[in-house]
């Protein structure tokens, strides 16, 4: 390996080192903004539940409630909602990992 292979490896790798932090800090905000989309999902689902087990207490089970229907679409389309967004965290997890072990393990290639 010459001198010069050896300056040109060691720039790309303090370039990768600099940029990081910035790189993992940017995934876990995107994590993050998927947190805060998760728990929307989530206080959507337990409104509706609560809702829907309010009206059996006062109603009993035999009576529908007028929304039921509506309200369990809403309730399973924020479900796979939210299952979507996990999913995407783990990719982001999983791909902030990667940077990092690839950093630290050397070059993939």
């Amino acid at each position: 390996m010459s001198g010069e292979d050896a300056a040109t490896v060691l720039d790309q790798f303090i370039h990768d080192v600099a940029n990081l932090p910035a790189e993992i800090a940017h995934l876990l905000e995107e994590i993050h903004a998927k947190d805060e989309l998760i728990a929307e999902c989530r206080s959507v689902i337990t409104n509706r539940d609560n809702q829907l087990q309010k009206h059996v207490k006062q109603a009993g089970g035999h009576v529908k409630h007028p929304k039921e229907d509506q309200w369990v679409k809403l309730v399973q389309t924020n479900f796979g909602t939210a299952e979507k967004l996990q999913e995407d965290k783990v990719l982001l997890s999983q791909k902030a990992c990667f940077l990092v072990c690839t950093l630290v393990l050397g070059s993939t290639s």
